[in-house]
């Protein structure tokens, strides 16, 4: 019987807080960004050989069934 007793008030939610300021960002030396650029073309190389994305094949293959006299494939 909870409509014989009225509904209590939310309090107001807390207040959002400040986003903290970013990290300073060092700049990298010479052998470390080397060994970055070499390494993402190493990656890219890989990446380059996948011909398929995550969906998969988007295009349609060709299908043919068996006829149903013979068993010879319908082109």
């Amino acid at each position: 019987m909870s409509f014989l007793m009225p509904k209590q008030k939310l309090p107001p939610p807390p207040p959002i807080p400040p986003v903290p300021p970013a990290p300073a960002v060092e700049v990298a030396s010479t052998k470390v960004q080397d060994d970055v650029r070499s390494d993402l073309k190493r990656r890219k190389g890989s990446a380059a050989a996948i011909a398929t994305s995550g969906m998969g094949l988007t295009t349609e293959e060709k299908v043919a069934g068996a006829s149903l006299l013979g068993g010879a494939m319908k082109g």
